[in-house]
């Protein structure tokens, strides 16, 4: 669980990231006024769901390693 919570910490510094990359080019910029001038609902949904997406991800991410581990000591176990 604590894995998990560290592969969250870890997107969402990644996010982070990427949105203050956006910063930097003029276009994404420009999308900025847009995203605030949305009504409180939808930016809760978005919100919400990019939570969602990134808890998701967590654990597909989690999930993955575990299973490749599993796995790689079933391999070294037939030799």
């Amino acid at each position: 669980m604590i894995r998990l919570l560290r592969i969250i910490g870890f997107l969402f510094i990644g996010l982070g990231a990427l949105i203050l990359l956006s910063w930097a080019f003029e276009p994404a910029r420009q999308l900025w006024p847009l995203v605030l001038a949305l009504p409180l609902p939808v930016k809760l949904g978005l919100v919400i769901a990019v939570i969602g997406f990134m808890v998701l991800m967590g654990s597909l991410i989690w999930e993955r390693t575990e299973s490749s581990r599993t796995e790689g000591n079933l391999l070294d176990d037939e030799y």
